[in-house]
This record gives structure tokens, C-alpha cells and sequence, in this order.
């Protein structure tokens, strides 16, 4: 049996071995989700399981509005309290990111950009975090090109597999987003450069604005003009569960006859994977609010990410989920299993190993989802 003081030391060197988040005054974030979606609430939770270890304070606001505009009052009304918050963290909308960073570095409050790709128009205007604006500390997004890109080719290497690209190309449809989203932008393009390097045909590409209902609608009178279709991409989980439901109202077998990707991790769509309709969904971008509330703590703390990105623009790359691996993407997606690990661990602040290799935005989430998913993730280091 250990003594008391042995013990004691015990647990004295284990408190020195998590980075201690509450070094300083704690930092204030206001959250602005651009809607009320399954998808953002997902976002909203997991960073506030984030907030939570980090003691970091975290206010949540939707947009139920869904409008840039709408968007752009709700950052007006945070910034123009008299009590402000130290961060503001958004994603970036066509024609008011400009908007929003300048009125946040003039009223004096910090921001991050995360989620979608940074605005042509924008970029043009104020450049990248801290090159004009000093308070836009940083930007993270997930690479949407590659995830269009990639969810072209898992579609045409599982057509080919069960012997559905019996032609020359794959007869493939789209359905997109919304025009003002960089995201939806992004997916498109990846998915236009696929199609044009291998054996898929895009024959036709819709907009459905999100919407799994405006998704099955629109499906319905594809599957019609193009009754050859093999595969259908889709830019998110609830439009390809939108058309999966046209899919089997219009006689065909989704996951044996017709091939449906979508984005997003959903746990409907995860369901509809393990069932064996919906071939794949790409994710793990529902934590970049987390990984953003991460850096920002660390920043606050005195520990800059500069050295991680010397532009302060991180991308991270989508992963994808499939009967092979649902089981453990359902691990990562399980709220309980958000609270059971301290997401202090993957904190910079405290550290003094000079000689420890410099993470990279990948390499934090790849040892976040390996701790959500019961794997050692003790250490960050970068991916090769």
C-alpha cells in the first residue's frame, strides 16, 4: 500500500502532465452559426464539450434566419455591446465576411473565420488573417475541393466493383448546395475536375440548396431524364438521403443498382451506411469549431499558432465513412464519448519540449478522433 506523500506526489506530477487551461482570466466566444441544421448543432455541441475542458466561456447564437444579411446584424448586435466578448468566431459568407472582420477589428474584438473557404471578393480586399486587419487572427477550413473530388472517385471505384460501369463512362448526376456558399463552390470544383480525369460523365449538375426535400424532388426528375444513372454525388448527407428516398420511389436499389455519396457525417446518413443505401459520407469537419476554440484558447494563453501555419490558414482534409469503418466514425460522432476525454491533452499551452515536432491542423484531429474512437492518441505529431 503507497503512503500519503507518495501518493500525494502521484497525483501532483499527473495534474503537471495536462496543460493547465486556466492560466489568465478565462476567454470569452461568441459562436455565430450561420443556421439552426442538425449539422451545426453538431458543431455547437462539440464545441462546447471543448469549452468545457478548456474553460473557455461560449456563447451559441443561431442564425435561424439563414440569410447573410441576417448574419451580418447578428455580428453587428454582439459588437456593438457594451460588455464584448474577446473572440468572435464565424464562417465566412459571400459579401459580408469584409463586412464583419472590419467591424470586429474596429470595435476592437478578435476574430477567426472557420468552415468554408475565405471569398474571392474578400481575399482581394483584406488579404488573409493579419495582413491588413491585425485582429483576424486565423482561418481553418476543410479542403472542399479534394472531398469533391474524392467522393467522385469512391463512387466510380465501387461502380466498378459490383460491375455497374459496364460502358465507357459512368453515367453520374449532382446535386450542389446553394450559389453563395464558398463550400458549395469548392465540392463543384472538385467534382468537375474528377469527372474530367476519370471514367465518370457528368450528366447534369442541379442546385437543391441544402434541402433533402428540394433534393428528392429534383432526383426524381433526373433519374427520369437520365434512367442510365449509375451514381449520383452529392455536395451533403441530406440532400443524398433526399435522393436516396427518389431513388427507391423510382423502383431503384440504392447500394446495389445506384451509388449515393454525400458530406457531412450525419447520423441519419451514418444509419443509412450501416443499412447499405448511402456508399459513403465524408466528415469530421463538425469538429473545426472545436479545433478553432483550441487554437484560440492557446492564443489567449500565450501560446501563438504561427508556428502550425505561418499564414494562419489551416485546411484539414475530410475522411471518409463507409460499412468498414461506421462503427468507429459513430464512436467519434457520440456525444458521450465528447465528454469522456479532456480535451486538455491537445493543448499547446505549458509546453516546453522544444524538440517536439510541430503539429499541423490534420494531426490534431487525426489524435482528437483516435481518443474519441478508443485509440492512443497521447501524442500529436505531424502526418507524414
Amino acid at each position: 500500500m503507497r503512503s500519503y506523500p507518495a501518493r500525494f506526489l502521484i497525483s501532483f506530477l499527473l495534474l503537471l502532465s495536462v496543460p493547465m487551461a486556466n492560466a489568465g482570466p478565462r476567454p470569452s466566444v461568441v459562436f455565430l452559426s450561420p443556421d439552426d441544421s442538425r449539422f451545426w448543432q453538431l458543431v455547437a455541441g462539440f464545441m462546447e464539450a471543448v469549452a468545457e475542458d478548456l474553460e473557455v466561456d461560449l456563447e451559441v447564437q443561431y442564425d435561424r434566419e439563414s440569410h447573410r444579411f441576417s448574419y451580418l446584424r447578428m455580428a453587428k448586435d454582439v459588437l456593438s455591446r457594451e460588455d464584448k466578448p474577446d473572440y468572435l468566431l464565424f464562417m465566412c459568407k459571400e459579401h459580408v465576411t469584409e463586412s464583419m472582420l472590419r467591424l470586429a477589428d474596429g470595435a476592437g474584438v478578435k476574430t477567426f473565420t472557420f468552415n468554408t473557404d475565405v471569398p474571392d471578393a474578400a481575399r482581394a480586399s483584406i488579404g488573409m488573417p493579419r495582413s491588413v486587419l491585425s485582429g483576424w487572427l486565423g482561418h481553418l477550413s476543410p479542403d472542399n475541393i479534394a472531398a469533391g473530388r474524392s467522393l467522385v472517385t469512391l463512387l466510380g471505384k465501387q461502380a466498378e466493383q459490383l460491375g455497374l460501369a459496364s460502358g465507357p463512362s459512368i453515367p453520374m448526376v449532382a446535386l450542389s448546395g446553394t450559389l453563395d456558399s464558398s463550400a458549395t463552390k469548392d465540392r463543384n470544383g472538385g467534382l468537375l475536375a474528377a469527372a474530367v480525369q476519370q471514367r465518370s460523365e457528368l450528366m447534369q449538375l442541379v442546385y437543391a440548396n441544402w434541402s433533402g426535400t428540394l433534393a428528392r424532388e429534383k432526383t426524381e426528375v433526373l433519374l427520369k431524364r437520365y434512367p442510365n444513372t449509375v451514381s449520383i454525388w452529392s455536395a451533403s448527407d441530406g440532400m443524398a438521403l433526399g435522393a436516396i428516398e427518389a431513388a427507391r420511389n423510382a423502383g431503384r436499389t440504392p447500394g446495389k443498382d445506384l451509388l449515393v455519396g454525400g458530406v457531412d457525417w450525419e447520423p441519419e446518413a451514418l444509419e443509412s451506411i450501416r443499412q447499405g443505401e448511402l456508399l459513403v459520407s465524408l466528415g469530421r469537419h463538425f469538429m473545426g469549431g472545436g479545433l478553432a476554440l483550441l487554437l484560440l484558447h492557446d492564443y489567449h494563453h500565450g501560446r501563438d499558432f504561427g508556428d502550425m501555419s505561418p499564414d494562419y490558414v489551416f485546411r484539414y482534409k475530410l475522411e471518409p465513412a463507409t460499412r468498414d469503418n461506421v462503427e468507429r466514425v459513430q464512436r467519434i460522432m457520440d456525444s458521450k464519448n465528447w465528454s469522456a476525454i479532456d480535451f486538455r491533452r491537445f493543448s499547446r499551452v505549458g509546453e516546453t519540449d522544444t524538440g517536439k515536432t510541430v503539429p499541423d491542423s490534420d494531426a490534431v484531429l487525426d489524435a482528437i478522433t483516435g481518443a474519441l474512437a478508443g485509440q492512443r492518441a497521447d501524442t500529436v505529431a505531424r502526418r507524414e
